[in-house]
């Protein structure tokens, strides 16, 4: 169930759920690191305030990157390392 956390968030965010993708955007933070997810819960309290578009905001000097862009970043690290995590722990049941 756990390995699912991060698809988990990302339905609930294609579904327009941003309560629940909050949520488990939340717990994947705790699990793999708060930086990871920062701007996956941006969006979505941004959506719950505007439901059906991003709210508009002004940039602030550690915005260097479009925030989509970050997002898609973000989700490709997230997926990498998710991947590393399973192929460690095929190793490790293996020499087990």
């Amino acid at each position: 169930m756990e390995k699912d956390l991060v698809k988990r968030a990302h339905d609930a965010f294609n579904h327009g759920d941003y309560q629940d993708a909050i949520t488990l955007y939340q717990q994947a933070a705790y699990q793999y690191g708060q930086s990871l997810f920062d701007v996956n819960i941006r969006i979505c309290e941004q959506r719950l305030q505007k439901p059906g578009q991003l709210m508009k905001r002004v940039p602030k000097s550690s915005d260097a990157i479009p925030v989509a862009q970050q997002l898609a970043e973000t989700q490709e690290l997230l997926e990498y390392y998710y991947r590393r995590c399973q192929e460690l722990e095929y190793r490790l049941n293996d020499a087990g």
